[in-house]
């Protein structure tokens, strides 16, 4: 058995009472209800709540042990200004941490981050083939799915896909300074790898159940940034998301068109 989590009309954003009010319920409609309905534009699935939303990111012992005991990121092994890469889902740290068993990613951390800090980053950001912003740079890859293994890695979604967000520099140190809280989850990521390892496809979905309280709900996100800024990351109708749409259905996106990895 395996369970599932999909995307579904009842995950429509609804914007929390302190929330930043610079997207319009509109947009977000447009966002969540179109991509249900085939429109090419890209969902930012996060777990998130009305104070901020978390990020994952994977590091060594010394840098993920400073981490945890100051509750923010320093330290003599850690640069805040280096090009550093966050990821909002789970599913996709998990892969490319291989579940926090590589070298130098064998800590997995959650970082919470307020809505304001998240909307500055990615206002800050350019989607773009071949290299995109020199300080800020979104992509979008192919998703993977928290409920089931695939080999030694997440099942890949083909259908859908999870954003990654590349800072530097002073978008890398704003990153650093907005940090709310650190948490260390590696043990759940090894645990989740021995449910997707299971003998079986049973074995796994019952271990994937079991694991199901402890697993991160995201849903729907809209980034609290310009309606311009939102169609030039793909998160509404435009060139970006038509671009982000097409790839892996044979096309070669156009010089300019949004990067993936």
């Amino acid at each position: 058995m395996t369970v599932r989590r999909d995307l579904d009309a009842s995950d429509a954003q609804s914007v929390p009472a302190r929330y930043p009010a610079a997207v319009t319920t509109e947009d977000i409609e447009v966002n969540t209800s179109g991509y249900q309905h085939g429109l090419d534009v890209q969902v930012l699935s996060a777990e998130w709540d009305e104070d901020g939303v978390y990020f994952y990111q994977a590091f060594n012992d010394q840098i993920a042990d400073w981490a945890i005991e100051n509750q923010r990121f320093g330290g003599p092994g850690f640069n805040p200004t280096r090009m550093t890469w966050i990821k909002p889902s789970f599913a996709w740290m998990l892969y490319r941490a291989g579940y926090g068993r590589k070298h130098n990613q064998n800590r997995i951390l959650k970082v919470k981050i307020p809505h304001v800090a998240v909307a500055e980053l990615l206002a800050n950001c350019q989607c773009r083939h071949g290299g995109g912003g020199s300080h800020g740079r979104v992509q979008w890859d192919p998703a993977r799915d928290i409920m089931a293994g695939e080999g030694r890695t997440p099942r890949m979604l083909l259908k859908r896909r999870a954003i990654q967000i590349g800072l530097k520099d002073s978008l890398s140190k704003h990153y650093v300074d907005s940090v709310v809280c650190i948490e260390d989850v590696t043990a759940l990521a090894h645990r989740v790898q021995e449910a997707h390892q299971a003998k079986n496809n049973e074995a796994s979905g019952a271990a994937m159940s079991e694991l199901l309280p402890e697993l991160p709900v995201e849903r729907p996100y809209m980034p609290q940034c310009s309606h311009a800024q939102l169609v030039l990351l793909g998160l509404l109708p435009g060139e970006t998301a038509l671009a982000v749409s097409q790839i892996g259905r044979g096309k070669v996106p156009p010089r300019g068109a949004p990067s993936t990895s």
